[in-house]
């Protein structure tokens, strides 16, 4: 039987508004960003070109692939733009200050 787990990944103050950074998140590459919209994780790899896709530009609820442009919702993973194929999305809960993605084990 599975079941969520939340892993604390960073501080929210250290991942500053319209950014992003990659973590390490039970053996996975994680892209946690943070917009005016919210904070949100989401797989660290294109499914256009299977680029990583931090560094790439995040605005309201969407992230540019740094490579080609491809643009995906971060709510959801869907793409918007170039990619046809979803990238996976994570729960994310922001609690005391620290940014949990959560996982199921």
């Amino acid at each position: 039987m599975s079941s969520l787990r939340r892993i604390p990944v960073m501080q929210l103050s250290d991942l500053p508004e319209n950014s992003n950074k990659a973590v390490s998140v039970d053996g996975c590459s994680v892209l946690v960003c943070r917009t005016e919209k919210g904070v949100f994780a989401v797989e660290n790899r294109c499914s256009h070109m299977m680029a990583k896709l931090e560094g790439g530009r995040v605005r309201g609820v969407h992230l540019f692939c740094p490579k080609h442009g491809a643009r995906f919702d971060l709510r959801t993973g869907v793409p918007a733009a170039l990619a046809k194929t979803p990238i996976r999305t994570y729960p994310v809960t922001v609690s005391d200050g620290m940014i949990e993605v959560e996982v199921t084990t």
